[in-house]
């Protein structure tokens, strides 16, 4: 079986939710997850779309012009000097745009506060229908997938689920064979990306959000071993492409677009 594939907001950020609709389904994806929340440390300007205006509306449309569907929203992190993670609008918005899945990370040092936030975001989420993706990365307050699976087996949410991102994954020492020891049900969806052999050492921070934020590569252009990492999830799980690459990134929207559908269909995406 063959994996859906996915547009991640990431790899073509200087889109804005409207114009990433149609650039996705001119590249072929059926599927996209959207940024809710503006990103200006990644030179992205914000948008008004947690609320009922003219980015919101003008979304929906294209989304119902296009066929398009969303399968998660980005992205929100819990930040030990910030009581409140969640934006106002942000589930509401998720909710109306038909997403499946938002996404959380913790900046929080103190595992016992991560695991409190994460299972009121799932109460919350759970409300509109939405599950909660974990993703996890050596940087921050969740560093592994056995971390993060601990987590969820402590919140005891119906609704949680633990992302994988492939370099995050790589990063922190994953192996595809570590995939196979977690349950399956516990995974919604994978982010993928290929990646440099020039890794950022372990504790080098600001050199491994640069390359999370604008140093990965297209599948096949790197040395991770994204098919051994397929082979390993569960049937059918959708794939995410979420690779931003500053060589590509003064190409146009629409033609890294199709790169990201053409390498992550030879990797196993339909």
């Amino acid at each position: 079986m063959r994996h859906p594939i996915s547009l991640a907001h990431l790899t073509v950020l200087d889109t804005t939710p409207p114009e990433l609709v149609t650039v996705a389904a001119a590249a072929g994806f059926r599927t996209i997850g959207i940024r809710l929340t503006a990103t200006p440390s990644v030179g992205v300007p914000p948008y008004d779309i947690l609320r009922d205006g003219p980015v919101l509306r003008e979304t929906l449309r294209r989304l119902a012009d296009t066929g398009v569907t969303v399968l998660d929203t980005e992205f929100l992190r819990f930040e030990p000097e910030q009581p409140v993670g969640i934006p106002e609008g942000f589930l509401e918005v998720s909710a109306r745009l038909g997403a499946k899945n938002v996404l959380v990370m913790s900046a929080e040092p103190d595992e016992a506060r991560t695991i409190e936030r994460f299972g009121e975001l799932c109460d919350r989420a759970a409300q509109y229908g939405l599950n909660v993706g974990l993703e996890f990365a050596v940087y921050t307050g969740v560093r592994t997938l056995a971390h993060a699976t601990s987590v969820l087996a402590k919140a005891k949410r119906s609704n949680a689920s633990v992302l994988i991102d492939a370099l995050h994954f790589s990063r922190s020492g994953g192996l595809p064979a570590h995939v196979k020891q977690v349950d399956p049900a516990l995974f919604r969806y994978v982010q993928i990306c290929d990646a440099s052999p020039d890794m950022p050492g372990p504790t080098d921070s600001p050199a491994l959000i640069r390359e999370a934020r604008t140093g990965r590569l297209l599948p096949g252009e790197g040395v991770l071993p994204l098919g051994e990492l397929v082979a390993a999830l569960p049937a059918g799980l959708p794939l995410a492409i979420e690779a931003p690459c500053r060589a590509t990134a003064d190409l146009p929207a629409l033609e890294r677009a199709r790169r990201a559908y053409r390498a992550l269909s030879a990797l196993g995406g339909a």
